[in-house]
C-alpha cells in the first residue's frame, strides 16, 4: 500500500478530487495550505506528490474531522531503528475515543517519515494527548531507552494539522 500527498490551495485540489471520484482521496485544509492524501495499491493520480510506503496501519482512511501529520526526518542509518520502534509500538492510540486511523509512512523520495493519525475531532486528539495511554506510549521519550535520544534524526521533527474539507 502506498500513500501520496500533494499540497496546494483547496480550490485547486478540489478539481483533482472531482476528476477522480473513484479514488480514495482525502482533501484536508490547514492553516497555510490544503493537502490531498491518496491511499492506493496502484499509481497515484497526482503529478508530483510526496510518495510513501505504508509500513504500519490501523483503521480506515475516510473523511476524518481532523488529521495530524508528525513529520520526522531520519538518517539513512537510523531507518531500521526508527521503523522497528514503530512496528513494535504499544498500539494504545487505537483504543482512544475519536480515533479513526493511523499510518506510519516510509518516504520513497526524501528522509522524512510521516506518522499520520486521523481523528473524529480536534478535541478527540487533544484528549488523547492528555490521556494515560499517551503517557504510556511516550514513556521512554527523553530517556536512554527512547529513540529520541539517539542521533538518527536529520533535523527536528514538526507537526502539521488539517481539517476535513467537504
Amino acid at each position: 500500500m502506498k500513500v501520496y500527498i500533494t499540497y496546494g490551495t483547496a480550490d485547486f485540489l478540489k478539481t483533482i478530487v472531482k476528476k477522480h471520484p473513484s479514488e480514495n482521496i482525502l482533501l484536508m485544509q490547514g492553516q497555510e495550505n490544503a493537502i490531498l492524501i491518496h491511499e492506493t495499491n496502484g499509481d497515484t493520480v497526482f503529478q508530483a506528490p510526496h510518495a510513501y510506503e505504508v509500513i504500519d496501519q490501523v483503521g480506515e482512511m475516510k473523511h476524518p474531522g481532523f488529521a495530524v501529520l508528525n513529520n520526522i526526518a531520519v538518517t539513512q542509518e537510523g531507518r531500521p531503528l526508527f521503523e522497528n520502534r514503530f512496528k513494535n509500538r504499544a498500539g494504545k492510540v487505537e483504543n482512544e475515543p475519536g480515533f479513526e486511523a493511523i499510518r506510519v509512512l516510509r518516504p520513497l523520495d526524501s528522509d522524512t517519515y510521516v506518522i499520520l493519525t486521523m481523528w473524529e475531532t480536534e478535541r478527540a486528539f487533544q484528549d488523547w494527548q492528555q490521556s494515560d495511554s499517551y503517557k504510556e506510549a511516550h514513556k521512554k521519550r527523553g530517556t536512554s531507552a527512547g529513540v529520541d535520544t539517539t542521533s538518527i534524526f536529520s533535523r527536528p521533527s514538526y507537526v502539521t494539522t488539517y481539517f476535513a474539507v467537504e
